[in-house]
């Protein structure tokens, strides 16, 4: 076996040069085949298909040597005429070994002619196979050509080809011809997924037919698509059905493919529309539009069959529109609805900034678009088994003698999450949506999820156009409260020193091309973002006036963050340039970067300005002082030990626990309204007024006297029984901790830091106090008189016994389904955040400091590590040098 066209020329030319010189003293033609094969190997067609099975790795490798496999299998048993060539020298066939010449040319080639081949049953080649190897002197520049003229495929009967194909037995007849030499193989016609081959024979009257061929695993699939008419009342689209060929045993066997997509357009009298429908794998998808006259219905949906899943969108289209009152219409209604599918909350993000809200929600036309609204549709919704997604959509209008302004919304409740996820496009277009000269558009999506207190929120402006001027830009907000609680609002982006939080999906800047033609640019852009440590602002103005090499170029901005505390303030760096370039030379130049600080405790300007003339440059920094009123006084400090006191005295500041074990019965408070402690339950301590624990310099606005002082809180049983943990909660660093401005664009904005303990009360003795409370059902018709008192009536302990698997705790999902908490085995994926002290320059960890879970932590071993002003630094641990 040989594994490069090369390879196989040298071996049949030193053997063939071995065993020329002998045929000709041979008296019969099988003796002449016997010293052939003996030095080739067998010279039958099938045989010398079988040695060109390992030509080639790559896609169109693939394809050759799996096809000359299945021809191999199909000439052995059919046993087509044929004949074996080298011009000039010798010509083997069936019967005969003629040679005819006495030496072999320097330069050879082998010409193998295979007649009409029967591969399958509806699977022929009919104008025979030819392979021809040639082999020069220098074997590396040896190549293979195959040509298989006619290869034609009958489709396999099929209910929908019967109509779309009449005369029973219609042929598509094409060439395949391969190269193979030392760079590799290729097809005429060949691309990533197969070949297309050129038509000799299709029926008449089809749209654009077309024959295509490719690998698949160990066998090929010959595939069809072309346009036909429908019964003269449709056009119809068929894509990708034909006949999968593959090696069995001694032969080959074929399986029908069904059509991988199927497309319809009718039109009947006021019924037009259109349909497309696709199968990939497990996989089906389609879209439909059709028009009614006064109702345009459109649907697209996709379903996979293992596991099952569907998503469906429908919409209906008035036209004209349903009229409302008050100028307002109703255009369009619809609904989502998806089982086993969940909101992809980063795809519906996604959607919104890449511009492709518009294909979810009442797209324009369903079916010419369908590959891109399918792909949209389920980059927006992910499958996910025992969850369901369902809502309503709706297109309102509003505007005369035309709705110029149009909001497209879509509200879809995933189930049982209760996550509400809101699609929404907006659309102002003055003064007609024909011919608007004032072209406003935002497309909307955001998410509610009230179980993990998660708000977000994601805009873009993607389309819009103020006169001939495109506005790009967007919003996003993320507002999430818990173990990771934080508020971020941008729009347009974010100060260049701010790092965005993983996964917040970072808006484009807002912009707005005031000219853009050929010799003049101007564009502005700009952002606003509010964190809870910082205001950003930020803008610029930028100019092109000329071409690239000759012209003029200028450039204005700035970036400012705000704050409040201990008064009002701002830092604004301002930055500009302008440019002048002849014939790709700068003749003048002019650089300007100023940051401005105040009011408190002085006004300071600083930076530097720089000029480029001709021949010399000229730089020059200032810095400069004024209106002093010293630092602001900070308000007076609130008594935060009184405040912790007060919270700690709180009674919703104490919260007994249920037990880890799941969903048991609970535990109603005592007549006064006292929670009771479940008997194996715990009990829990946590307030959000100051952190526990770590110096604290700041309440708010107000300072702390130094030295910083630490508040803490001990929680324990009167006896001194039981175990204590400690809880976290999220605190705004910027509350409680001295930050200069660098440190709140760059450090984290919320930590988890201690706010109280749990109790976990030892395990019951029989010793201990116990309380024991009688179980009494009320009966309750419903509809009934509510005058009437609801009747109560106690069960015993044995009927108590019975009745407690049957009741709404037992029959729950945590009880019913058992294993899911069953241990799994994983490993855990991710490692909680934590913080080290390492060198500035060497990032080695610092001797005895231990690592942390916050970075607040951190500071402070960082602060009995090295001291104020020496080298070292707090990083994350993923960043210390081993």
């Amino acid at each position: 076996m040989t594994d490069s066209v090369v390879e196989l020329a040298t071996e049949l030319r030193q053997a063939l040069t071995d065993v020329f010189g002998t045929l000709t003293g041979l008296g019969t033609d099988e003796q002449r085949r016997e010293a052939l094969r003996t030095a080739l190997g067998d010279v039958t067609p099938g045989a010398l298909l079988g040695r060109l099975t390992a030509l080639g790795a790559d896609q169109a490798g693939q394809l050759l040597p799996t096809l000359v496999t299945i021809l191999a299998r199909a000439i052995g048993q059919a046993a087509p005429d044929w004949h074996l060539e080298i011009p000039g020298a010798l010509r083997v066939d069936a019967a005969h070994v003629e040679v005819l010449a006495p030496t072999l040319p320097s330069d050879l080639r082998f010409e193998l002619r295979v007649g009409t081949v029967e591969i399958t049953t509806g699977v022929d080649v009919r104008d025979g196979i030819t392979l021809t190897l040639t082999v020069p002197v220098d074997a590396t520049k040896a190549s293979l050509l195959v040509t298989i003229g006619g290869l034609s495929l009958a489709p396999p009967g099929d209910a929908l080809l019967a109509l779309l194909l009449p005369g029973g037995g219609p042929l598509f007849e094409g060439d395949v011809t391969a190269r193979a030499d030392a760079k590799g193989v290729s097809f005429d016609g060949g691309g990533r997924s197969g070949v297309s081959l050129p038509l000799k024979t299709a029926p008449p009257l089809l749209k654009a037919p077309a024959l295509y061929l490719a690998p698949r695993d160990t066998a090929i699939r010959l595939t069809l698509s072309f346009g036909a008419s429908l019964l003269g009342l449709a056009d119809a689209t068929v894509e990708g059905v034909g006949v999968e060929v593959a090696v069995a045993g001694p032969g080959v066997t074929v399986t029908p493919v069904p059509a991988d997509g199927i497309g319809l357009r009718l039109v009947l009298g006021p019924a037009k529309g259109a349909g497309y429908l696709k199968h990939d794998g497990d996989r089906y998808a389609g879209a439909m539009s059709l028009g009614l006259g006064v109702v345009d219905v459109k649907a697209f949906g996709v379903l996979h069959t293992s596991p099952f899943s569907l998503l469906a969108v429908l919409s209906a289209e008035f036209n004209p529109p349903v009229e409302l009152g008050l100028a307002f219409t109703l255009n369009a209604v619809g609904g989502i609805v998806g089982v086993n599918y969940a909101i992809d909350r980063a795809g519906l993000a996604g959607a919104v900034q890449g511009g492709q809200l518009d294909r979810v929600l009442f797209p324009a036309d369903p079916v010419a678009a369908a590959p891109q609204i399918l792909n949209t549709l389920e980059s927006v919704f992910r499958p996910r088994q025992g969850s369901m997604v369902v809502g309503p959509m709706f297109r309102l209008g509003w505007g005369r003698p035309v709705s110029f302004l149009t909001a497209d919304v879509g509200l879809v409740l995933e189930l049982p999450s209760a996550v509400i996820a809101l699609l929404g496009r907006l659309r102002v277009a003055l003064p007609a949506p024909q011919a608007p000269v004032i072209d406003l558009r935002a497309a909307i999506a955001g998410v509610v999820d009230s179980a993990h207190g998660l708000v977000e929120l994601t805009a873009d402006l993607g389309g819009s156009r103020l006169l001939l001027a495109p506005i790009e830009g967007g919003l996003a907000l993320r507002v999430k409260s818990g173990d990771d609680a934080t508020f971020i609002l941008s729009a347009g982006g974010f100060h260049p020193g701010f790092t965005a939080p993983p996964g917040f999906p970072v808006p484009r800047r807002l912009s707005i091309a005031i000219a853009d033609s050929a010799f003049v640019k101007i564009v502005f852009t700009g952002y606003f973002a509010v964190t809870p440590a910082t205001v950003q602002a930020g803008a610029s103005l930028t100019a092109v006036i000329g071409t690239e090499d000759t012209g003029v170029s200028g450039r204005l901005g700035f970036d400012a963050l705000v704050r409040w505390e201990p008064s009002f303030g701002l830092v604004l760096d301002l930055y500009g340039s302008f440019h002048l370039r002849v014939a790709g030379a700068s003749l003048c130049s002019v650089d300007l970067r100023v940051r401005v600080e105040g009011p408190t405790p002085c006004w300071h300007v600083a930076g530097r300005a720089s000029v480029s003339l001709f021949l010399f440059d000229v730089s020059f920094p200032f810095d400069e002082h004024w209106g002093c009123t010293g630092p602001a006084a900070a308000p007076t400090p609130p008594d935060v030990a009184a405040r912790l006191l007060q919270a700690v005295g709180d009674p919703r500041t104490w919260a007994p626990l249920p037990p880890d074990a799941g969903a048991l019965p609970t535990v109603e408070p005592d007549a006064q309204g006292v929670p009771l402690l479940h008997p194996v339950g715990r009990l829990r301590l946590s307030q959000r007024v100051v952190p526990l624990g770590v110096p604290i310099t700041r309440f708010g606005p107000g300072r702390l006297p130094a030295p910083p002082p630490t508040f803490d809180v001990g929680v324990a049983f009167a006896s001194g029984a039981g175990t204590s943990v400690p809880v976290t909660e999220q605190f705004a660093r910027a509350d409680f901790f001295d930050l200069t401005d660098d440190e709140k664009l760059t450090q984290p904005a919320f930590e988890p830091l201690r706010s109280g303990a749990e109790l976990t009360p030892l395990a019951a003795v029989a010793a201990a106090p116990q309380r024991s409370v009688d179980m009494v059902y009320e009966t309750v018709v419903v509809g009934g008189d509510p005058a009437v008192t609801p009747r109560g009536w106690r069960i015993d302990e044995p009927a108590l016994a019975a009745a407690l698997g049957h009741g709404a705790v037992a029959l729950g999902p945590l009880f019913a389904d058992r294993t899911r908490y069953a241990a799994s085995g994983l490993t855990k994926a991710l490692n909680a955040p934590r913080y080290a002290v390492v060198g500035r320059d060497t990032l080695a960890e610092a001797a005895g400091a231990d690592r942390s879970a916050t970075f607040t932590e951190a500071l402070v071993t960082l602060r009995k590590v090295s001291g104020p002003g020496t080298g070292y630094q707090v990083v994350a641990a993923y960043e210390v040098r081993p």
